[in-house]
């Protein structure tokens, strides 16, 4: 791990080309070090600057506000994947319909807009298996993509059934990476 304060940032490519992808801490507003965050930059995919949730089942994030509103301004695009891990329920889709069901899961964005099914902000849905109710787990994968920096990342989920007795899931929340 390396420190490379801010310049491992994108929008710094140009100066830190000689750097090379990994993690590192970062500090975005270039205040005092005791609020720096740790990131993974990818050069070699048009210089990503990735943050990951605290864990990979919970939609938390180890940064401050006031870090991530300067992760927000100094971004042109952002991307997030989340997937949902299912037995015998579904969170998009109903059955063999491409329509998504009135009970789809919903989600909050950073900046309190929700993305929906049926709304002006949707996720791109990769995979939709949860829909298959067959005694085994399924997923649902889904992609937020927007250059809108303010909208990521994800901070709540909505709709999401209530597990019981054969019915369950799992969330696997991925980093939210800016570009």
């Amino acid at each position: 791990m390396g420190n490379a304060d801010r310049f491992t940032h994108p929008f710094f490519l140009i100066a830190a080309c000689s750097l090379s992808s990994g993690t590192y801490w970062i500090d975005p507003n270039l205040g005092c070090s005791s609020d720096t965050i740790q990131v993974t930059c990818n050069f070699t995919k048009g210089g990503q600057t990735c943050l990951s949730p605290i864990t990979a089942s919970k939609l938390e994030f180890n940064i401050g506000r006031v870090q991530m509103n300067f992760l927000h301004l100094l971004s042109s695009e952002v991307v997030q994947h989340i997937t949902i891990h299912c037995l015998n329920m579904s969170v998009w889709r109903e059955g063999s319909t491409e329509k998504p069901s009135e009970k789809a899961v919903r989600f909050k964005a950073w900046n309190g807009q929700i993305f929906e099914a049926e709304g002006p902000f949707k996720p791109k849905v990769a995979t939709d298996d949860c829909k298959i109710q067959d005694g085994h787990w399924h997923k649902t994968v889904l992609t937020f993509r927007t250059q809108d920096p303010n909208q990521l990342p994800i901070i709540n989920i909505y709709n999401l059934p209530p597990s019981e007795p054969g019915k369950q899931y799992h969330l696997e929340v991925g980093p939210v990476c800016f570009l």
